[in-house]
């Protein structure tokens, strides 16, 4: 199922994912397997929100599993890494434990394996589905690492990939569609004018060529927007 939720800003967006993340964890552990297992991708849009979330006293962070959507393929000191950011707001402060983190000490295809036989090892599952994905979506509708251009678009076999933008020096480990869209839940966010023209090319115009528009999800499929991502809709 897919639901589109608007919000008049993201303080607004930020509460209600929080509130989203307490049920669907607290659902997961106390009520059905025992734990819960989250991905992140990176960018600027979700810090405030692991910012807020980092604070939550109700969130039994013992009991979940965090992994990382995708990764530059950067020392983890570098401010433009995901896992940096992400250190930094959320995982650091809490001294979080049960965080998988990409390999960056071997070769990039070798990693890209390794993260997905952890995947495979930690969910316990041959096809890994996982209880909530959090993506953001770019200007060109790339989410994850996934970009339109790029050969990882079109991964249909493995569940970790490497890629690389022809603009940057360095190479990137992302999971694939396959991956992503095995998901029990996925939340999309965007906030701000510049991602409205491309969120109307994907929840308007369904345009194919976009790899956001080819994120599905098993059972809810969020997109989280404040009023000027969602102003075209």
């Amino acid at each position: 199922m897919k639901k589109i939720q608007k919000f008049e800003n993201q303080n607004d967006l930020n509460t209600f994912l929080v509130d989203f993340f307490i049920k669907k964890s607290t659902d997961e552990i106390v009520e059905k397997k025992g734990y819960f297992t989250v991905a992140i991708s990176g960018g600027k849009t979700p810090l405030s929100f692991l910012a807020i979330l980092a604070k939550e006293p109700k969130i039994l962070w013992d009991k979940i599993f965090l992994f990382f959507v995708d990764e530059r393929m950067l020392e983890n000191t570098s401010e433009v890494s995901n896992i940096y950011q992400i250190n930094k707001y959320l995982i650091h402060p809490l001294k979080l434990k049960n965080v998988f983190y990409i390999n960056k000490d071997i070769d990039d295809k070798d990693a890209a394996l390794e993260y997905e036989l952890q995947i495979k090892a930690i969910l316990k599952q041959e096809k890994p589905s996982f209880d909530l994905v959090l993506l953001g979506i770019g200007k060109d509708g790339h989410t994850a690492s996934i970009f339109p251009e790029s050969e990882i678009f079109h991964q249909k076999e493995k569940l970790v990939d490497v890629t690389q933008k022809k603009e940057e020096s360095f190479s990137r480990i992302s999971m694939t569609l396959p991956l992503i869209n095995n998901s029990k839940n996925i939340a999309f966010i965007a906030v701000g004018d510049n991602k409205a023209e491309i969120i109307k090319r994907i929840l308007i115009d369904n345009d194919k060529k976009l790899p956001a528009a080819n994120v599905h999800a098993k059972e809810l499929l969020y997109f989280l927007l404040d009023k000027k991502a969602a102003k075209f809709l």
